[in-house]
């Protein structure tokens, strides 16, 4: 006997990134930063949910907000309602010097399908 884990029970995150479910598509955030940066420079951060698979926006069906965090530490967050918002979220970040690697963290939240997150890490040049 499997025991079905509830989407509300965990932070989700893809079981394969290769072979995505259309759940998975339509929920993980995806983060697009440039190719090449640099400690102390600003850059633009995007995190999109439904890039890979169009999310649903409507009244019963929406995602309420999107969190970003730089190594653990929070940077961001954007609260979205149903219809007229959509879940994208664009940030200027500045790396602290002195800095060689960082990790952003994506979350957040379907008012149907609980929190999930998608990360990338970053080499800092």
């Amino acid at each position: 006997m499997t025991q079905e884990t509830s989407l509300f029970c965990q932070v989700n995150s893809p079981k394969d990134s290769k072979n995505l479910t259309d759940l998975e598509k339509k929920h993980t955030p995806v983060i697009t930063v440039p190719e090449k940066l640099k400690a102390g420079e600003t850059f633009e951060v995007t995190v999109e949910v439904g890039k890979l698979l169009a999310h649903p926006n409507e009244p019963s069906h929406f995602i309420e907000w999107i969190d970003l965090y730089a190594n653990w530490v929070f940077l961001a967050r954007i609260s979205l309602s149903a219809v007229t918002t959509q879940p994208t979220l664009k940030v200027p970040v500045t790396i602290p010097h002195g800095m060689k690697n960082l990790t952003l963290h994506a979350f957040e939240r379907c008012n149907m399908h609980g929190v999930w997150e998608g990360a990338r890490e970053i080499a800092i040049g």
